[in-house]
């Protein structure tokens, strides 16, 4: 499967992290436990799949604390301040999108996209993602991409065989939207505060 975005120069572009999913159709289980790690004042990775019922580890890599929480309704959480070294977790009960911040370093921001069953991927810088096992028949996709927000459609899957579908998400009108912190009021400006916590 190929996601492409158009941007506002009204090129098409390969998305990369982009998820694509199969909602309730059910393979083999993740083997490792996912994570979502500070580092550098960034979240790695910015966009995370995972399925409903997932616990996410987010260890802190930095050499100053940080704070990770969500307002989204799907899945609200706070999980204090923590040092370099900790970790703390979470469980996704509900699908949707989890928009994750800092409540210290407003540059960080990702994304978990919890999704209904367990056929998903995520697309790579060349925009393309592979779901492998999807049952043979008429089955219902969905693609969620950062800038052209989701996509729903059916595709056949033949028996024994593969498919490729592309997706084009329209992202030219879109902005980044500045957010607030845990307790919804603007960040505070930057000073020493955010290289001492």
């Amino acid at each position: 499967m190929k996601v492409l975005v158009t941007g506002a120069d009204g090129k098409a572009a390969p998305s990369a992290d982009a998820v694509v999913w199969f909602p309730g159709l059910r393979g083999p289980s993740p083997a490792a436990r996912p994570r979502m790690a500070s580092r550098d004042k960034r979240f790695e990775p910015r966009v995370l799949a995972v399925p409903k019922g997932s616990a996410v580890t987010f260890p802190n890599y930095d050499k100053i604390f940080h704070n990770v929480f969500s307002l989204s309704e799907t899945a609200p959480f706070d999980l204090g301040l923590y040092r370099n070294g900790a970790a703390r977790e979470t469980t996704f009960e509900k699908p949707g999108l989890v928009s994750v911040y800092c409540n210290i370093h407003p540059q960080m921001a990702a994304y978990v996209v919890v999704v209904d069953g367990n056929l998903y991927a995520q697309t790579g810088k060349d925009g393309i993602a592979l779901v492998s096992g999807v049952p043979a028949g008429r089955q219902t996709l969905k693609v969620w991409e950062e800038r052209g927000g989701e996509w729903t459609g059916t595709v056949a899957v033949p028996a024994g065989g593969t498919i490729e579908v592309t997706v084009p998400f329209d992202a030219s009108r879109w902005k980044e939207q500045p957010h607030k912190n845990k307790h919804g009021k603007n960040y505070p400006p930057p000073d020493d505060d955010e290289n001492r916590y």
